[in-house]
């Protein structure tokens, strides 16, 4: 019987951008995070998720859980018996991947089995803006292999030709389901020429067959992102799009990523590993996992005028891991 306790504190922060982060349905003027500590046996593990409601309740759904059930800190399956996926099970998923690695002397990505494997090149988001400010800040970023940038809204087929004409490298398009199935399947083949590498959520999520139509009607990749969140979402777009953007906020953590990208490859997708608007805790930790992914996107604290948590390290689309222990984040005062 353990006469180690567990313990728990979830608290929420601001967390202030760089500037305004607009995109086809919203815009962020703060962004909010939700962080969680938890202790056991001496350590202590963070984990951070970006709230998908009033962020007070991700709080109350962690500081109500009774984690004597699990077996220990190295007990990471048995999160999924106490949390549907989403917002509250990631930021703990990722405390408690944290805590087991710090234990065992590991980092996280070594937990996973995949230390010393490469890691992707990142993109750089350019959010919605003025024409001339997104011009500008694509030809500030030539010397970055990878820019993902907002469309969506009227005037995004002009905008991209304007990019690509300062701007050499890989140009990824994220509609965030802002056009209908007739714009997208226009725009797209519009964008065609200028050689876009993948477009993600064209069209408002949970119409497979539309979505399966501007697949087919375009040969730009189309990736799934609002419409996919665990395992079984990766299953019921097989044949649908090309490939999936997993984030650890949708899949509730780490561990169901892993079985996402696992479903993934197994029916032939592409996968994309994303971020929200959040600190180097969930930043580091979907870097920890981003060699099993062909993508990544994990831009989260560049966006940030102040990270409280750094961690991963950026270097003109490069990602660097902290050698660890656990996520390798230090706390800046």
């Amino acid at each position: 019987m353990r006469n180690d306790k567990w313990e728990l504190e979830a608290y929420v922060a601001d967390l202030e951008l760089v500037e305004p982060f607009t995109i086809a349905r919203r815009s962020w003027d703060v962004a909010t995070s939700v962080f969680v500590r938890v202790s056991h046996s001496g350590h202590t593990g963070i984990g951070e998720c970006s709230p998908e409601g009033p962020p007070e309740e991700v709080v109350d759904q962690l500081e109500r859980l009774d984690l004597e059930v699990l077996d220990g800190p190295f007990d990471l399956e048995g999160l999924s018996t106490l949390l549907d996926a989403g917002p509250a099970r990631a930021a703990l998923d990722i405390a408690l991947h944290d805590l087991a690695a710090r234990r065992a002397g590991l980092s996280v990505s070594e937990l996973l089995g995949l230390s010393g494997r490469p890691l992707p090149q990142t993109s750089v988001t350019l959010a919605i803006t003025e024409l001339s400010r997104t011009v500008a800040k694509a030809k500030n970023l030539s010397d970055h292999p990878i820019l993902k940038v907002k469309v969506g809204f009227e005037g995004d087929v002009e905008m991209i030709e304007a990019v690509r004409s300062v701007y050499p490298g890989r140009i990824r398009i994220d509609a965030n389901e802002g056009w209908s199935e007739a714009e997208a399947t226009t725009r797209l083949k519009a964008l065609e020429r200028f050689d876009i590498e993948l477009c993600e959520q064209p069209i408002t999520s949970g119409d497979f067959a539309a979505l399966s139509r501007v697949t087919a009607a375009t040969a730009i990749p189309i990736y799934a992102d609002e419409d996919v969140r665990t395992a079984a979402d990766v299953v019921a777009l097989a044949g649908i799009v090309d490939g999936v953007n997993l984030k650890l906020r949708k899949t509730g953590g780490i561990r169901e990523a892993v079985r996402a990208v696992a479903v993934a490859r197994a029916h032939s997708l592409g996968v994309m590993l994303g971020c929200d608007l959040t600190s180097g805790v969930a930043a580091t930790a979907e870097a920890s996992l981003a060699a099993l992914a062909d993508f990544a996107d994990i831009d989260g604290p560049l966006l940030l005028r102040y990270d409280p948590w750094p961690g991963v390290g950026y270097d003109k689309g490069m990602l660097f891991l902290p050698p660890g222990p656990g996520l390798g984040v230090t706390r800046r005062a």
